[in-house]
């Protein structure tokens, strides 16, 4: 996988997650084309409730990318947790997917679509289950 830069928001804290603001601002432009006006906090645990399902859900969407044999090996070394790290992840995923640029667009559109074709943001509506922080 290509290398993209990553920046925590100027509002959170050193332990606070590190979001990659290409996909900060895909969310915002989402709720902009939508029309929707919120308060600031509440458009603060929105676009985190969206980034947190759309990493989700472009997680998923490269698990599924991967050829089913080594998607087995990847699910089977995910099951303990402690044995994986970025490296040995990203390894994977280099080697067996190519095409990550497209998966990584398919995914906007798809989450794009669910976005905007629902009055109301909830993550029911998308394929995947969102664990609670």
């Amino acid at each position: 996988m290509s290398e993209q830069k990553t920046e925590t928001s100027r509002n959170q804290g050193p332990s606070a997650p590190t979001r990659n603001p290409y996909i900060m601002n895909f969310c915002k432009t989402l709720v902009e084309k939508k029309g929707e006006e919120h308060q600031p906090e509440d458009l603060k645990k929105l676009l985190g409730d969206m980034y947190r399902l759309f990493e989700s859900m472009l997680g998923q969407n490269m698990v599924n990318a991967l050829p089913e044999d080594v998607r087995k090996e990847y699910l089977r070394m995910a099951d303990d947790l402690a044995s994986l790290n970025y490296e040995k992840v990203g390894a994977i995923f280099d080697k067996n997917v190519s095409n990550y640029q497209q998966v990584m667009k398919d995914t906007m559109k798809q989450f794009a679509e669910i976005y905007l074709e629902n009055r109301q943001f909830s993550p029911e509506h998308y394929p995947i289950k969102l664990e609670s922080e």
